[in-house]
């Protein structure tokens, strides 16, 4: 009897797989599917006006030379000049977004799902107002503006880039401001900083939004405006769900109670 007690013991102990159960996964599952189709299915949609996604972008260009930091040229130059660097700019830009920020998001649900649903409602949020740039300012990205001398180093040196197979029919070419990439990549190294036990780890994860930056200016995908406007998509993004976590609580009591999200 004892011995079957401590088994029954041990078997309440064991951590779940899926932290609340199987309709709560697929139900999450579904609804980052159904948001993930319909958010590529809109930049589709949103292509805009092809004359001024390139005034758009020449305006960009006028911006950051008056700032002085129309300085994209010499990224891409030097990965050109070291086809190592320029081979992890590719992956990275063409891969990481969608793989790291998939693991990401199963492992948040998995591992520290307390916090996965704040994070979700901010990803939701900034793929939301993207939209909104995608539809009322399409712009051109660099790699598109060859006259000024920049190349499409994935169409010159990847065997995938944007004109392979369905990649071409459900990617938005004038998609550039902002720059998701940039964004979503603070919201998994944020997180990761905040979240991950292991401290190398963590002050690892504060430079995977400095990666995706580089990646994203080396291959010609984006400028620094457009990464900067990123930025600034998280923080709209984090403010959204902070907005909607004070009427629908997801976070942990404690957590709720340090960020004074609970009414006094």
């Amino acid at each position: 009897m004892a011995t079957l007690a401590s088994a029954r013991t041990r078997t309440r102990e064991r951590p779940r797989l899926l932290p609340k159960g199987w309709p709560d996964f697929l139900l999450q599952l579904g609804l980052f599917a159904a948001v993930d189709v319909l958010y590529e299915l809109s930049r589709t949609v949103a292509e805009g006006d092809l004359g001024a996604a390139f005034v758009h972008a020449r305006d960009v260009v006028s911006i950051e030379q008056t700032l002085g930091i129309f300085t994209e040229m010499d990224v891409q130059h030097f990965a050109l000049r070291h086809p190592s660097v320029l081979d992890v700019a590719n992956l990275t830009y063409f891969h990481a977004h969608f793989a790291v920020t998939t693991l990401f998001m199963f492992w948040l649900y998995l591992r520290r799902n307390d916090f996965y649903y704040f994070v979700r409602n901010i990803v939701f949020a900034a793929m939301g107002v993207a939209l909104i740039g995608y539809f009322f300012f399409p712009t051109a990205p660099p790699r598109m503006l060859t006259d000024l001398g920049f190349i499409d180093t994935l169409e010159k040196t990847a065997s995938v880039n944007f004109s392979s197979g369905p990649i071409a029919s459900l990617s938005n070419p004038f998609a550039a401001v902002p720059s998701v990439h940039t964004c979503f990549s603070l919201i998994i190294g944020t997180s990761c900083f905040l979240l991950v036990r292991r401290t190398a780890l963590r002050i690892l994860w504060l430079f995977y939004p400095v990666l995706i930056v580089f990646s994203i200016v080396a291959t010609g995908n984006h400028f620094w405006f457009d990464a900067f406007l990123g930025a600034l998509l998280a923080l709209a993004a984090l403010g959204i769900a902070w907005a909607v976590e004070r009427f629908h609580p997801t976070l942990p009591a404690s957590t709720r109670r340090r960020l004074h999200l609970d009414p006094a």
